[in-house]
């Protein structure tokens, strides 16, 4: 078999030049092709929203853009499912004569099983794969309890993370180089946009991701206390990116530190949203660890699980869904998710513990829906997040925290602003009725009856989850 010194990296949930760790190293090593396999039908299989999947084909269209201006084509196959991924890599590296193969890991169980037949027919065939960690911002199985064990409890993890960060901190790759390829020699397949997404909202550019991280960072000091009120704008907005790669987790760490060490603040281990990105890092090791449990949808902890599977059940969840359980916070945030794509992250811890511990509806079906709908759905996330809420995860709430939606909408909606956006037929509401009207007002403003009693349905699931 005739080599030459082409380089094809297959780019996959690490749509991005900057910090893309097989991207960088395989252009030492010789002038680089992109390659792109768009499974149309694992997408479905995974539950992805179409919002994700439009997003998707805007970003690599935009990567395409930023490949091209380094010389760098970027082919695009399509394929219904997994199953074709090694035939067509190898028929490119055979078009090509290319005789490396770079890629960044995924975690997932379809992923992993996918990348264990792709290395080993790409290597029966004399050829050489070289594989990265690019999605984290430690490299997994880096940190262990004093015992050797990996962690599942947050803050021990988070400790270590730290420590290790402090230790042996990562540093930012260099900027690519343009290089020397003609890219009129390779083909670059059309990439048709198709699935619809709020374009207003997420838009695919890579200057406009960027200038949303750059005015994010300079929003640090309100972070900790602007991030639970929904309202307004006081969260990052770059979680449909992350989960796509189009901005590395690392990356976004590393502008974080050097953004707090230009303003002066030390204090950077104590830093909110710092927190938020290492749990990120802590549900991909947790999912790592226990791979083909939670990927094939089963409990972290085994424990009472009394899910209504019966009429009942399915009528509440219904109206979850439906946005009509009559708790106009919970509604609201339903809306949110069907109108954007998008959802609080303070409206999602309410939204799925009402939907767990008050409804007694299993978890795993609201962890689907909202991978059905989410922009930036990400299982290791989703998944970590609804067993938090229904206390089957590691490191999840007691079975006794169960969040009154009520009370959570009067301390973080208090004028009831958030409502009113999502729910405008009871804008004409005080801002102590909005957030639980009476029969009256429901009737007048044509608001549905609430689809459980708070106060019974608690003392029920206190007595179930116990």
């Amino acid at each position: 078999m005739s080599k030459s010194n082409l380089q094809l990296v297959w780019f996959r949930q690490d749509l991005r030049v900057a910090n893309n760790h097989a991207l960088y190293f395989a252009a030492q090593q010789g002038p680089v092709i992109g390659l792109y396999l768009e499974a149309k039908e694992q997408h479905r299989k995974h539950h992805e929203s179409s919002a994700k999947v439009g997003l998707r084909k805007s970003i690599l269209k935009e990567l395409r853009i930023e490949l091209n201006k380094l010389s760098i084509p970027l082919l695009y196959i399509e394929l219904d499912d997994f199953r074709g991924s090694l035939e067509a890599i190898e028929i490119i590296m055979e078009q090509y004569q290319v005789n490396d193969l770079w890629f960044n890991y995924e975690y997932l169980l379809n992923e992993i099983n996918r990348d264990e037949i792709v290395v080993a027919g790409i290597q029966k065939s004399g050829r050489s794969v070289h594989q990265y960690h690019s999605d984290l911002i430690l490299e997994p199985n880096q940190l262990t309890s004093l015992k050797g064990e990996p962690y599942k409890v947050f803050t021990p993890y988070k400790r270590a993370w730290l420590k290790h960060f402090h230790d042996s901190p990562p540093v930012t790759l260099p900027k690519l180089k343009k290089q020397a390829l003609e890219l009129n020699l390779y083909p670059q397949e059309n990439i048709e946009l198709q699935e619809k997404y709020r374009r207003d909202l997420w838009p695919c550019d890579y200057s406009s991701q960027n200038k949303r991280v750059k005015k994010f960072l300079k929003k640090q000091a309100r972070y900790p206390e602007a991030r639970d009120i929904p309202s307004i704008n006081g969260t990052s907005g770059l979680s449909p990116y992350l989960s796509l790669g189009s901005l590395s987790a690392q990356g976004l760490v590393l502008e974080l530190l050097a953004h707090m060490d230009k303003e002066g603040l030390r204090d950077w281990q104590s830093n909110v949203w710092l927190s938020e990105l290492i749990w990120r890092d802590f549900y991909r090791q947790i999912m790592i660890d226990n791979v083909e449990r939670l990927c094939k949808h089963g409990a972290f902890k085994k424990r009472s699980e009394p899910w209504l599977e019966n009429e009942e059940g399915v009528k509440r969840f219904q109206a979850w869904q439906q946005a009509k359980t009559g708790f106009p916070i919970v509604d609201a945030a339903m809306r949110q998710l069907e109108q954007t794509g998008w959802m609080h992250n303070r409206l999602r811890m309410i939204a799925s513990m009402f939907l767990t511990k008050l409804c007694l509806v299993d978890w795993r079906w609201g962890e689907k829906h909202f991978m059905q709908q989410l922009i930036d759905g990400d299982f290791a996330s989703n998944n970590g997040g609804w067993q938090w809420c229904a206390s089957t995860g590691s490191d999840a709430v007691p079975y006794f925290r169960i969040m009154n939606p009520i009370t959570q909408s009067k301390k973080f909606d208090q004028e009831g602003a958030f409502i009113k956006k999502f729910i405008p037929e009871l804008s004409e509401l005080d801002n102590k009725d909005i957030h639980f009207p009476t029969s009256e007002q429901r009737k007048a403003c044509g608001y549905p009856e609430p689809v459980i009693d708070y106060k019974s349905a608690r003392k029920i699931a206190l007595e179930l989850l116990a």
